[in-house]
């Protein structure tokens, strides 16, 4: 029997010269199949082409968190408003109904039959959320709480855009990492192809470099960077470098919003720029 040979993309975030660069390295590398784990249109300046690129493998897709933004499920009251979602209603405003319709059917999970081999399931953050993902750092009692009851396969998964391969309890865990917007402090585009073997999947993580030059100058050309202002910047940074920025800006306004008592959106427009957005300066 020939072992199985899968492609395993997540987390393009509208990064179309990144995705580019993967399905190019993806051909060369002769698969059998592509799984797609979410998080596909938002944040970069391609959702259009990003989604219709998806769309156009026909292959296994699963919703993450952020076709469930751009689907309009955010818990914020205030997110057609507040600044920090103006990525969101960007690329929204850039969709049409045939892309919400596909976003709104995809499923959340995917099991693979074993057909004599391993078998595998396949979600975009962990079996128990698509917001909830697994770090590195994690201990085994989060890691039980995640798994929400799963045990005893090769768990693929995604969304904390950092590559990860741990064993626990029967199972092994297998983060592959981000196509669009690495968090791993390198910029080059991850995934990763998995062989299917009789009693565990061999898996190669691959990093491929693509043109940032290019992708930069389409935030501007877009209008993405003046719609986004500084939130958009700010992953702009770590599309560029793969440095993690974004979250803990966002949780610092979050923070001091509520000690103060107030909006996020008021503690965002006095929020300073970073000196390490200079070079983005003039656009935020």
């Amino acid at each position: 029997m020939t072992a199985m040979r899968i492609a395993l993309i997540s987390d393009i975030h509208g990064n179309l010269p990144a995705l580019e660069a993967v399905l190019a390295d993806i051909e060369t590398a002769v698969v059998d199949e592509i799984i797609c784990l979410g998080d596909i249109a938002n944040v970069g300046p391609h959702p259009v082409e990003c989604l219709d690129a998806i769309r156009s493998l026909n292959c296994v897709t699963l919703q993450g968190n952020h076709e469930l933004y751009l689907l309009g499920d955010i818990e914020d009251a205030d997110w057609q408003t507040c600044p920090t979602w103006s990525p969101v209603r960007w690329a929204q405003a850039q969709l049409g109904p045939e892309h919400l319709r596909y976003m709104a059917e995809l499923p959340y999970d995917y099991t693979m039959p074993q057909n004599g081999r391993s078998g595998a399931t396949f979600v975009h953050a962990s079996p128990s959320s698509q917001y909830r993902g697994f770090q590195a750092e994690m201990g085994e009692t989060a890691v039980t709480e995640l798994m929400a009851g799963l045990d005893n396969t090769t768990l693929f998964c995604a969304h904390t855009h950092r590559p990860l391969y741990r064993q626990w309890s029967r199972s092994w865990l297998v983060n592959i990492g981000s196509v669009g917007m690495p968090l791993d402090g390198t910029p080059e585009a991850k995934y990763v192809i998995a062989t299917q073997n009789k009693r565990q999947w061999r898996v190669e993580f691959r990093a491929i470099a693509y043109n940032t030059d290019h992708l930069m100058a389409e935030f501007e050309r877009t209008g993405l960077q003046k719609e986004g202002g500084l939130i958009t910047g700010l992953f702009r940074y770590q599309m560029l470098t793969g440095q993690p920025v974004a979250w803990r800006f966002i949780r610092d306004l979050r923070e001091k919003a509520a000690a103060l008592d107030t909006a996020v959106g008021e503690i965002y427009q006095q929020a300073p720029v970073p000196p390490f957005l200079e070079q983005f300066a003039r656009h935020l």
